[in-house]
């Protein structure tokens, strides 16, 4: 309720005049209504920051770990230096004969075979094996041993050639016979030469490859030596 400035009349709040002396009242000015807008609501809110996950980078997986990869880099390259000699080295000692000898290993093009380490290899000359490897055996006994790729068919074949050859040269052929090397058939010659010195052929022949043991001495008995025998045994392809 108002009242009438004029006279003092109780009117309502919306009456335009006065109802007495018809005062005219003055607009009422419309009250301010605080608005809210989900609009608002949601400019007025701050968007929550993400905080994004960094992943390392590999520079700096490598520098917070450069001590481990060190280790193992260090760690390859004596691997694989170790495979290097190894695969270099056609010698090494490692077993004993069953005699007690100490032996070493010959490995090399898939051939190997074993000897005392009291044969000593020395420098030979072979004018048609150029890759041949000597040895000073018991008794001034030499032993070669050389390896070729052959055009021949067969073991027979090669035998044949080279007993004709001795023919040849004089010498006498002794000993014709077969025997066994890593479970293949190879051949086994013994020539008395025209000098009165032997020369003994022990062959092996497969797939093209032929393996030669070439032993020289001044007695049959030096070059079939049980020692030699047991070196010639230990034959292995592959």
């Amino acid at each position: 309720m108002k009242k009438c400035p004029e006279c003092g009349n109780p009117s309502y709040d919306g009456a335009p005049v006065c109802g007495n002396c018809g005062y005219k009242f003055p607009p009422q000015r419309p009250k301010n209504l605080k608005t809210t807008s989900i609009f608002d609501e949601t400019q007025k809110r701050r968007p929550k920051t993400l905080k994004r996950r960094t992943e390392p980078s590999t520079i700096e997986i490598i520098r917070e770990n450069k001590l481990i990869i060190g280790i193992i880099v260090l760690i390859t390259i004596i691997a694989i230096c170790g495979i290097v000699i190894t695969g270099t080295s056609n010698q090494s000692t490692s077993t004993t004969s069953a005699s007690g000898a100490e032996l070493a290993t010959y490995d090399e093009y898939g051939f190997s075979f074993q000897y005392p380490t009291t044969w000593n290899q020395t420098d030979g000359l072979d004018e048609y094996h150029e890759t041949a490897i000597f040895f000073n055996a018991e008794n001034n006994t030499v032993v070669e041993y050389y390896n070729i790729t052959s055009d021949s068919t067969s073991l027979r074949d090669i035998n044949q050639e080279r007993i004709s050859v001795a023919m040849n040269d004089g010498d006498y052929v002794d000993t014709v016979r077969t025997i066994t090397l890593d479970g293949r058939n190879a051949s086994d010659i013994i020539l008395e030469n025209a000098d009165g010195d032997y020369t003994r052929y022990v062959s092996l022949f497969t797939d093209g490859e032929l393996f030669v043991y070439k032993i020289t001495g001044d007695s049959i008995n030096s070059v079939n030596s049980t020692t030699i025998n047991d070196v010639i045994a230990t034959s292995h392809i592959g």
